[in-house]
């Protein structure tokens, strides 16, 4: 199971009910797609770090989900209907897990790297400049 953080900034001018209403069916567009809801954190209205559509405020929540790996694709669809959402200035979504295995030490910082890139080979390759400057302090 993969674990994501998605972040939304709303509209501050929106009604409370309008951006209970917006959380709803994020989730619920979410748990269509398979996912499922861990935690979520509400934290209201808080000042921007800039101006966006010239506003200084945004209502923040973040939802906390895990999604099968087979069935992460099917997030780009949530992204969409929020990137089409008037109400919904900002979003993000991060996965989470990579940094959360990491951090109980199970992986190293670069192991992820030699994962996905497991055909390159162990070492460096030497460049031929370097080995003609090394050859030539030789004699």
């Amino acid at each position: 199971m993969r674990t994501y953080e998605l972040a939304i900034v709303a509209d501050p001018r929106i009604s409370d009910e309008e951006f209970v209403s917006l959380v709803d069916e994020t989730k619920q567009l979410i748990a269509t797609r398979g996912g499922e809801l861990v935690r979520e954190e509400t934290w209201g209205k808080r000042k921007l770090a800039y101006p966006i559509q010239k506003l200084t405020e945004g209502r923040y929540t973040f939802l906390y989900l895990q999604m099968a790996s087979e069935k992460a694709r099917l997030f780009g669809e949530v992204e969409l209907r929020l990137r089409q959402n008037d109400k919904v200035l900002r979003f993000i979504t991060v996965r989470t897990d990579l940094d959360l295995a990491r951090a109980t030490g199970r992986l190293k910082p670069g192991q992820i790297l030699k994962t996905i890139h497991s055909d390159l080979p162990p070492e460096p390759i030497a460049r031929p400049a370097i080995e003609a400057v090394e050859a030539g302090e030789e004699e």
